[in-house]
């Protein structure tokens, strides 16, 4: 479960930083680059959400 927490964390770190770069000047690039890191971490924790799921069936 640390995992999870870890990945909670990293993905709200990383939308306040896409939320300062929309509100900012920044140019679409930067606000792309950072979505995907977004996307990649959310990604990551629906993996890790559901690999924990399945082996608390097993």
């Amino acid at each position: 479960m640390n995992h999870l927490s870890e990945l909670k964390r990293e993905i709200e770190i990383v939308r306040k930083e896409l939320d300062v770069a929309v509100q900012g000047d920044e140019w679409a690039p930067e606000c792309y680059q950072v979505s995907v890191r977004l996307d990649a971490l959310i990604e990551d924790y629906m993996q890790y959400e559901e690999k924990i799921r399945l082996l608390s069936y097993s």
